[in-house]
């Protein structure tokens, strides 16, 4: 009998592979038809945000605000996250999520906001493995 390994058929990658991902892009052509690309993404995402600081809690803030005020108003936001670097990094997937046809709909900006949550997860499950 022939056991089944639990990475069997997936590619593993490292860390600088995985953040040399074009992340906007993934969005653009991956979110939220693709599950391979939706969950590359919010890998990459967690690693770049996780560079930078971000809290996982902040994320999860920003998609409540994407569930509840819409796509088009957390991209409005003149701070959505604290720091420079970080509102960058975040209002590049935003404004990339934004250029799907159907983004700012319910599905669509509820679609987004689940794709932070799984970001804020990966970045989470990432800092308790490392401290």
């Amino acid at each position: 009998m022939q056991r089944s390994h639990p990475t069997r058929g997936h590619e593993t990658r490292t860390d600088a592979e995985v953040l040399g991902l074009d992340v906007p892009e993934l969005l653009r052509s991956g979110l939220p038809q693709d599950p391979k690309l939706y969950a590359e993404g919010a890998i990459a995402a967690a690693l770049a945000a996780d560079r930078l600081g971000v809290l996982p809690r902040s994320i999860t803030f920003l998609a409540e605000i994407v569930r509840r005020g819409g796509l088009e108003y957390a991209r409005s936001l003149p701070e959505p996250l604290p720091e420079p670097e970080q509102a960058a990094l975040v209002r590049s997937w935003l404004d990339a999520a934004a250029e799907v046809r159907w983004a700012d709909a319910f599905e669509g900006g509820d679609a987004v906001a689940r794709w932070l949550d799984a970001v804020a997860v990966v970045l989470s499950s990432r800092r308790s493995q490392t401290s």
